[in-house]
């Protein structure tokens, strides 16, 4: 409605004269409507643009969330788009590494019957001690996927169980994932400080690497929990000797000969020692012995030519 502004009656929208004293209405008056009007077609116009942008960002939610989903499945099928078996590594039973100066690497393979942490309560879903062993056994057959599954599966059930995160280390190195390996062993000594073979097998990360200096504090910890292992005491001894501490890697490298009297590998560290001791004969028959027990053409070389060089000195 309109007021008039002179006598105060109420007009129609839209009326020009007062219809009561014939007053000519403002004309201001009629804009009110107008403006209204304008305003409620821009609210529309505007609630239509927030509603197709929020449409636009649900549908960029989705597929992002899509996407993700899919990045899981490939990297959990290795992109392959299905379910299958880790392709099988290209070695062999007990596998020779590359040698540094004066050494000629060791694989160590799990232990055949490992020595439990402790008793764990069974969970209604399984004991992880099982699932290990499963583990275990899986990878002995070359079922590397099966092998890791089995044992993700012991850390489900108990993320502390230090034996399971040793084997995926151990997993892990052998398909030279090295950085993997290294967290993995580190997390078994985490929960359980004394595993001696997670304790080498750290140490031997630490010596292909080069790193001595590291590696050496594993081998000697893993002897003093054990010093009945031929592994640990070549990896001592041979560190000691890439350290150009060839009195100290004398006592671990004769142990290693003793408890392994047909390792190749162990007697021409050996002989190196006595080499750089300057003992000539006792260098001599320890690379007359990597020649009765090797069959690697490479160590069988290196070995006459350690002999001829030893012999023509005498």
């Amino acid at each position: 409605m309109i007021v008039c502004p002179a006598c105060h009656a109420e007009n129609p929208d839209g009326t020009k004269i007062c219809v009561k004293c014939g007053t000519e209405l403002p004309k201001a008056a009629a804009a009110g409507p107008a403006k209204a009007k304008a305003a409620a077609e821009d609210a529309r116009k505007f609630g239509a643009k927030d509603a197709a942008r929020d449409v636009v960002d649900v549908l960029w939610v989705l597929l992002i969330l899509l996407l993700i989903v899919f990045g899981f499945w490939m990297e959990a099928t290795h992109w392959t788009g299905r379910w299958s078996e880790t392709a099988k590594a290209n070695i062999v039973k007990e596998p020779i590494l590359a040698r540094v100066p004066h050494h000629v690497h060791h694989a160590v393979r799990p232990p055949a019957a490992p020595v439990p942490i402790g008793e764990k309560p069974a969970v209604e879903y399984g004991d992880p001690e099982s699932f290990y062993e499963k583990g275990k056994i899986q990878y002995d057959h070359q079922h590397y996927h099966e092998s890791f599954n089995y044992l993700k599966q012991a850390l489900m059930i108990d993320p502390t169980f230090a034996k399971a995160y040793f084997g995926l280390g151990y997993l892990y190195a052998r398909f030279e994932m090295n950085d993997a390996a290294v967290r993995m062993y580190e997390m078994a000594l985490r929960f359980d400080p004394n595993h001696a073979d997670a304790t080498n097998n750290l140490g031997v990360m630490y010596f292909q690497a080069g790193n001595y200096d590291d590696a050496l504090p594993l081998f000697q910890k893993a002897v003093s929990l054990n010093d009945h292992n031929a592994d640990y005491e070549f990896y001592l001894g041979s560190t000691y000797l890439e350290e150009g501490q060839a009195d100290d890697a004398l006592p671990p490298l004769l142990k290693a000969a003793t408890l392994r009297s047909g390792d190749p590998q162990i007697y021409y560290n050996l002989a190196v020692t006595y080499e750089e001791l300057g003992k000539k004969p006792e260098a001599v028959d320890a690379m007359q012995k990597v020649l009765q027990y090797s069959k690697d053409p490479e160590l069988i070389q290196s070995a006459k030519t350690h002999i001829t060089a030893l012999t023509a000195q005498s």
